[in-house]
């Protein structure tokens, strides 16, 4: 059964997004990537996170725009996700790249 369902555009992750699963879900997010142009990423509100899935992610964005692509979260980050930002002191100092990917926030200028 794979770690997570790809339909289209979309591809929504499983419930643990921890470094015990993470290389499964990241050998999938690549293979999705690499089929298609743009990419919407789901994720629930109560899946298990820890940092190595913001590594994967901030990983999967430089994979994304040096091959030309598009990748976004389906919803801000909430949860134990913007825990675990806010844990990590990654959204301090955010640029305004990150800010609209991780928080949908900010505006074109």
């Amino acid at each position: 059964m794979p770690a997570s369902d790809a339909k289209e555009d979309c591809f929504h992750l499983p419930q643990n997004l921890t470094v015990r699963a993470i290389t499964i879900v990241q050998q999938e997010m690549l293979q999705f990537l690499d089929k298609t142009a743009s990419a919407t990423i789901e994720l629930d509100d109560d899946c298990q996170v820890d940092i190595s899935f913001l590594q994967l992610m901030e990983a999967a964005r430089i994979y994304a725009g040096t091959a030309g692509k598009h990748i976004a979260l389906a919803r801000p980050a909430s949860g134990p996700t913007l825990d675990v930002l806010k844990r990590s002191g990654i959204l301090e100092g955010m640029s305004a790249d990150d800010l609209q990917f991780w928080l949908h926030q900010g505006g074109i200028q």
